[in-house]
Formats: C-alpha cells, structure tokens, sequence
C-alpha cells in the first residue's frame, strides 16, 4: 500500500504485467493529480486488474473503495447514446428521421431537419454551451426540454461539428421519455445497470447517499465554477443526460465490455452487432469548430487513433487506440472509458479533480498506452 492509499487487486492476468500501470497509477496520486481515483481493465469479457487509492475528499477523511462512486460527466453521454441505439435496434426509432416526427416542438427555429444520427455525433447545428439558466434547469427535466425546443438552428446540420457539451443529450433524453414513455433515468437504470449488474452506477445520487459518493474538486481555475455545480447536492441529485452519471471504474469496464460482441452466451445488453456497428462507426473527423481540436466523432463516442492538439501527439485512448477504438471522456480528465474490439481490451478511469485540457489528456494517455502494452507482458513479481 502507497502513501495514497491506492492498493491493487487483480484477477484474470499475471500480476506482474500489470506492475508499470499500478506504479504510473500510484504516481498520478502522489504528484497530486488528483485526491482520489479508480482504473480497471477487462481483457476479453473478465476482470484483469483494478486499482484504487486515495480519498473522496480533499482532507483526507473517507478513502476511495472499489464500489466509491465518482461523478463521469460526460462519459453519460455515451451510456444516453447507448440507450437511444438500443430504442432504435428494436425499431422503436429511427435515427435518420426528424426529431420532430416523434416531438413536433422541436421542429421549431428551423430544427425540423434534425436527426437524432445529428444529436449523436455533434452535428446538429444548435447552441452548444449551457448558460448559467440552462444549469438551473437541470432540477426541473421538462423544463430543460422547453429551453432545447426553443432554441434557434445556429448552421445546416451536418455541415459543421461542435461538440454540444449541453443541448443534444438534454434533446435525446426528452426523445427517450417520448418514444418509450419512462424517464431517461429509469430506462437506463432497468434496461442498462441493472442487466449489468451495475449496483455502484447511479442515474442521480440522493440526498441521502452523497456522503457515499467521490466528492468533486478543481486543480484549473477555469473549472471552478463546473465543480462548484456538479458538487452541489442537490444539482448532483438529478439525473441530467448530458453530465450526471455517477459510477465506479469497474462498472463502466462492465458496459463497455457488454458492447464488444459476445464470444458465445447472450448478450446482457440487447445491442445487436448491427446496430453497435452503426454506433460506432466514424460519422466524422475534422476539427471542433468551437475549440478546433481535431475529433472523430461515432453516432455517441469519440473514437481513437487522431490526437486531438495539432502541437502534441497526445491520443487519450492510447498510441496503438485507432478508429475502431471507442469511448468517451469526461469533465477536466475526470473520467475515460474505451474499448478496443479488435483485442477486446476494455479501460475505465475516474477520478476526482479537473485538470486543464492538455494535463488532463497526458494524465489519460500515460496510464492508456500502460494498459495496452500490459496484455503482453508476461513474467513473476
């Protein structure tokens, strides 16, 4: 055990291949990265290695478990994208029709064009930044829904990608109450974690349980505010699609591993191979047109191998992640989770403090590339 408190369990592989993650893992905690984490990798549909250490607060006082809770951000965006995927391969929506046909307000200010392929992949043409308004609204999921709906169309979607940190999620959240008749909320709670079993992941933490969850904290004064948002009880108590899932690192290996095609059983989650393919297959690649970081964006992940700052070859998923790697990262480097089908190795990490940008992409790469090479590696403590 680490002066963190970080101690490793692993199962499924040899220890020692996975000695240079746990040590780079230990490292990030003892620089002060962050206060608290967790990191787990799967390698074809088991457990292989699973690491915690630190503290849910910045004084020390309630040490991370296996089963902490940590706020993903917007790591939700891809479990809402996976719940919409799984309404369409039941025939339930069609992703290539207008989100008006299914919710006739929408279609006002211009939007009557947009699909919900558009909302999934970031090209829909709406506003993209919430407002101090939008935030309040998180508390009331209708009213959120009023505020998308009256937005104006900004471009023609599909011809220009910004990444919509608030509005497409609040859209397809809405989407999901009107095609299935249950909240997002609970649809994820019973068609996802619990299949899963998902017992740590919560679509909205209640009052009462915040004390079981990671706090949130910021190392980038930028982000000051965001944390002071997500960490207030109350905000944190509502389930808002595009940013509010809480979970563990081990419970994310699990739904991204229910993705990758299944070597023999059934599915847990109904996902067909049709529609996963479509899920992530590449919709776009180019740059952001709010940041102007370069991007490959799927119908609900970002997908590896393209880095992101045209001065670094930082690739957050890895430097052997390539197109057909998918995942999705959240808030300040707080949370990551990827999966590779072509090895079936799958990676979650999350953790408690924003960092900048370009820190919090290296803090994601160093333990990414380290999670590649582990599989290979063979040998004895």
């Amino acid at each position: 055990m680490t002066g963190s408190g970080a101690h490793p369990i692993t199962a499924g592989a040899e220890p020692y291949a996975f000695r240079d993650l746990a040590a780079a893992f230990d490292a990030q905690l003892e620089r002060g990265l962050h206060y608290g984490a967790q990191l787990a990798v799967w390698i074809d549909g088991s457990p292989a290695f699973a690491r915690v250490g630190g503290y849910a607060d910045r004084a020390g006082s309630r040490p991370i478990g296996l089963r902490t809770p940590f706020m993903v951000y917007s790591v939700t965006k891809s479990i809402v994208a996976v719940a919409v995927h799984m309404l369409a391969d039941r025939g339930a929506l069609d992703l290539d029709a207008p989100v008006r046909d299914r919710w006739p307000g929408f279609g006002a200010k211009g939007k009557d064009g947009i699909t919900p392929a558009h909302l999934l992949s970031h090209l829909a043409g709406i506003p993209a930044n919430p407002g101090p308004a939008d935030a309040v609204s998180w508390l009331a999921p209708r009213w959120s829904a009023r505020r998308v709906e009256a937005m104006p169309l900004e471009f023609e979607p599909g011809s220009k990608c910004v990444y919509l940190a608030f509005t497409a999620h609040v859209a397809l959240g809405e989407l999901i109450r009107r095609v299935d008749g249950r909240s997002p909320a609970r649809f994820i709670r019973e068609e996802i974690f619990a299949p899963l079993g998902m017992a740590d992941s919560l679509a909205g933490v209640p009052v009462r349980r915040y004390r079981e969850v990671s706090g949130i904290h910021s190392g980038d004064r930028a982000q000051d505010r965001a944390a002071a948002t997500f960490g207030n009880p109350l905000m944190r108590s509502v389930f808002m699609p595009a940013a509010s899932v809480n979970t563990t690192a081990t419970d994310l290996c699990r739904l991204y591993d229910a993705l990758l095609c299944p070597r023999g059983g059934a599915r847990k989650v109904p996902l067909s191979a049709t529609a996963l393919g479509r899920a992530t297959r590449k919709r776009y690649e180019g740059p952001d047109g709010d940041t102007g970081r370069l991007i490959r964006w799927s119908e609900g992940f970002t997908l590896g191998g393209l880095p992101p700052f045209p001065h670094t070859a930082i690739l957050m998923m890895g430097k052997r992640s390539t197109e057909t790697t998918f995942g999705h990262a959240g808030q300040g480097g707080c949370a990551l989770a990827w999966a590779d089908p072509e090895t079936r190795l799958v990676f979650a990490f999350v953790c408690n403090r924003f960092l900048p940008a370009e820190e919090a992409h290296r803090r994601f790469q160093e333990l990414s590339d380290l999670a590649w090479d582990a599989p290979g590696r063979r040998g004895t403590e």
